[in-house]
């Protein structure tokens, strides 16, 4: 049976690592970058405390590697640096790992998250207006909450004690769509939709939303995973299906007046769209003791709760 530490020195070693021991743990270098870690495997939670207090002013990166649900870890001993990988991550990041050695390429894996050091400063739009050849970044919502406010939703909530900031792509169109209406001429619609080019999901965009082109918090873009022309499809149904309505026609025949409802609804080739290009909506992802959050960083809002059932 192959042991947590060799699984954990396979995955450091592919990606560079020279893995050593100390105090028992595992010390991983690659450059100038340090990283403990704590292996904890089935009744082995008993390390943990230990190890928080034997490396609390270790300059490096921490990180606690747990085949189990781990005990709740007080807020005192709750740094920047300690990551938590779980089981669900150990057999991800392990499966990856030996996939990339067949291929002989390499993903983004949690091991690359331990050597960011991307930390952009904030530009504003002014700011921006100002530099005459600068090239134009991604238009970010700016984030109304930053990682001391999601900490401590996070601690009150599910025990938080890891905190991701990743960009979501969304498309973003203006659209204006006409509408004939028996008898009483033509009504002109307009809107802005956006499409989450990760899920398709296609949603009203709030035009009020601050735009910045960088931001100073670590995090991690995501990519698109559908073409625009793929997400103006989207956009042209949603269109069809939020201006489609049943109304009262009323005709005269004769000396006989007519009442019927019928479907109104604007046609395809009558919807003109307006490409705004992508926009990248901040989302804080929390994992914690009790479950995880998502955040929508631009409202400070949670979008989505999942508690474990311990």
């Amino acid at each position: 049976m192959t042991s947590l530490k060799a699984i954990i020195t396979e995955i450091l070693s592919w990606r560079e690592f020279q893995v050593t021991e100390r105090d028992g743990f595992l010390l991983a270098k690659k450059g100038d970058v340090e990283v403990i870690f704590c292996l904890i495997g089935a009744g082995e939670e008993k390390i943990l405390p230990p190890f928080l207090d034997r490396f609390r002013t270790f300059t490096g990166k921490k990180v606690v590697v747990s085949l189990v649900p781990l005990p709740e870890i007080p807020p005192e001993k709750l740094d920047d640096g300690l990551v938590v990988w779980d089981r669900d991550a150990i057999v991800q990041e392990a499966g990856r790992t030996r996939i990339e050695r067949l291929m002989g390429d390499h993903d983004h894996g949690l091991v690359d998250e331990l050597l960011a050091t991307d930390y952009p400063r904030m530009v504003s739009a002014a700011e921006l207006s100002q530099l005459q050849e600068a090239e134009v970044g991604e238009k970010i919502v700016r984030p109304t909450i930053d990682v001391h406010d999601v900490k401590e939703i996070g601690m009150r909530t599910v025990g938080g004690f890891r905190h991701r900031l990743e960009l979501v792509p969304y498309y973003v169109y203006d659209y204006s769509c006409k509408i004939a209406l028996d008898g009483a001429g033509v009504v002109v619609e307009r809107g802005r939709l956006s499409v989450n080019a990760l899920t398709k999901k296609v949603e009203e965009w709030n035009s009020k939303a601050e735009v910045v082109f960088a931001i100073e918090q670590g995090h991690r873009r995501l990519e698109p995973v559908i073409e625009s022309d793929i997400a103006a499809s989207l956009v042209r149904m949603e269109v069809v299906r939020l201006h489609t309505s049943e109304r009262e026609m009323i005709s005269d025949e004769g000396s006989v007046t007519i009442t019927e409802r019928r479907k109104v609804a604007p046609r395809p080739d009558d919807i003109e769209l307006v490409n705004q290009g992508i926009y990248y909506l901040p989302i804080w992802c929390v994992e914690g003791v009790h479950g995880v959050l998502i955040i929508n960083a631009g409202t400070g809002k949670i979008v989505s709760e999942d508690y474990y059932k311990l």
